[in-house]
């Protein structure tokens, strides 16, 4: 297994686990996304899938707006 599988399966693997700790409303969901969604960011920057590094990018930042809204209420 290369780098670039483990980076995605980690990354994945995060990914699945934000969405199980949203399901149970966890604030810390979205820190596992903003990991998740900067590993993927790096694996498709690296691979040259540019729609794929600003989709990536645009979901960091609502992970980040997700954080800060819930820290708020």
């Amino acid at each position: 297994m290369d780098m670039n599988e483990i980076v995605g399966t980690v990354s994945a693997i995060l990914a699945v686990a934000g969405v199980l700790l949203n399901n149970r409303k966890f604030r810390v969901c979205f820190i596992f996304w903003i990991v998740s969604n900067i590993m993927s960011a790096c694996i498709h920057t690296y691979a040259g899938i540019l729609s794929l590094t600003v989709r990536d990018l645009v979901f960091f930042v609502l992970a980040i707006e997700g954080w800060i809204k819930w820290g708020r209420g």
